[in-house]
């Protein structure tokens, strides 16, 4: 028997302290930029047009920057964050399954590489069900394999292989 273990609390605090640190990154040059054009305003003399120019510089380029986090590193961090800390409270399921197909081809959905692949459950041999295995482990599983999985939001935590 092989079992495969996610774990989770490791992946989370990593993901926790990533989390955190680009947040806090995000902040610190926030405050900087807030500072700067304050004190590039204030303290201007005669020099208050190329100083203004300087804030206005600062600002949109810190616009841009702030524009890029959100939209690329910041939802990615977020959605592991979120994925991870919603493991810890949420629902789990473990049914026995008979794989179906092997391991699809690589995609990477919200910071996680998944490789998908199909089962049938033994209780309902009607249709087949995509289940997501996102850890580095190889994983190896054959059509017509049994197993039994314990998944969150179908995402693959726990794998033992029948005989």
């Amino acid at each position: 028997m092989d079992n495969y273990y996610l774990d989770v609390d490791f992946e989370y605090q990593k993901s926790k302290s990533i989390f955190f640190r680009w947040s806090l990154l995000f902040s610190i040059i926030l405050s900087v930029v807030i500072i700067s054009d304050v004190l590039l305003v204030v303290l201007a003399n005669e020099k208050y047009l190329v100083n203004l120019i300087i804030a206005i510089t600062i600002s949109v380029l810190f616009s841009w920057y702030a524009i890029y986090f959100f939209t690329t590193i910041y939802q990615e961090i977020n959605g592991v964050y979120r994925y991870y800390k919603g493991y810890q409270s949420g629902l789990q399921s473990t049914d026995e399954v008979i794989v179906v197909s092997g391991l699809g081809e690589v995609k990477y959905i919200n910071g996680l590489y998944a490789y998908p692949f199909y089962v049938k459950y033994k209780t309902n041999l009607d249709g087949t069900d995509k289940i997501i295995y996102t850890t580095n482990k190889n994983l190896l599983i054959k059509k017509d394999d049994k197993l039994t999985i314990t998944t969150y939001r179908r995402i693959l935590v726990k794998m033992e292989k029948h005989s």
